[in-house]
């Protein structure tokens, strides 16, 4: 047993240094294990110290505690309204959501969430600011008396190349159309000067976007040229804004 009171109380340091590194900065864990090992020789020392066993529960308890509440309470304020994507039947290749101060038009917040209505063309130009976090994305075609169809989320890394290390024995159709690079986002435009303050501001937007093709098309038929006449009829768009 621990008698040294100092040393247990070290352990109570080390109990709450480990809790509040794994919570606060959670991703240190998948490049350092140094909060997870801090943490455990907190609790060793904890139940190696004479303390009651009531202390020890309690203070072995509190941080499984604290990371729980913290991680809901976390997830559940960063989490925005659901996203609703209704693509015209016949449309295939990059579909562009494009915020920019000021230019298009301002999408409304249903009960349902945002549901973009995209353009025979791809692109769609709002005056909204784009929010980040957690978001549920669901992709449909409409056809032109409005029925709906949902488009199944994929994953290039689904799909077994040449070069994939661990081949996925349930590789998906390569004709089958889906949503692919779906939560793809950024920004363009922002420029900072020497004295660290933005520039060219009337060019700054951010952007979410993601292809509506099957992942024999992605690349066959959605190459450089396509992408070089998309974003011409994109700069198009975004010049009549000004």
């Amino acid at each position: 047993m621990i008698k040294n009171r100092k040393i247990q109380i070290l352990g109570i340091i080390f109990i709450v240094i480990g809790t509040l590194s794994i919570t606060l900065s959670p991703f240190t864990l998948y490049f350092y294990y140094l909060p997870l090992i801090i943490f455990i020789i907190g609790i060793l020392i904890l139940w190696f110290s004479k303390r009651k066993i009531k202390s020890k529960i309690i203070l072995t308890i509190l941080p499984f505690l604290f990371y729980g509440i913290f991680t809901f309470l976390w997830v559940k304020f960063n989490t925005v309204a659901p996203e609703t994507f209704l693509i015209p039947e016949n449309y295939r290749g990059r579909v562009n959501i494009i915020y920019k101060e000021n230019c298009g038009q301002f999408l409304e917040k249903t009960k349902e969430g945002f549901i973009y209505y995209i353009p025979e063309d791809g692109i769609l130009l709002l005056s909204n600011e784009q929010k980040y976090g957690f978001i549920t994305h669901e992709y449909y075609m409409v056809d032109e008396n409005g029925n709906k169809t949902i488009l199944p989320k994929m994953d290039v890394r689904d799909f077994n190349e040449e070069w994939t290390l661990e081949k996925n024995p349930n590789e998906p159709p390569r004709d089958k159309l889906g949503v692919f690079h779906w939560g793809r986002t950024g920004s363009i435009g922002k420029m900072i000067d020497a004295n660290g303050n933005e520039t060219n501001k009337d060019e700054q937007y951010t952007f979410k976007e993601f292809y509506i093709s099957t992942y024999n098309d992605l690349e066959d038929k959605f190459n450089f040229k396509y992408e070089r006449e998309f974003d011409s009829i994109r700069d198009s768009k975004l010049e009549k804004c000004k």
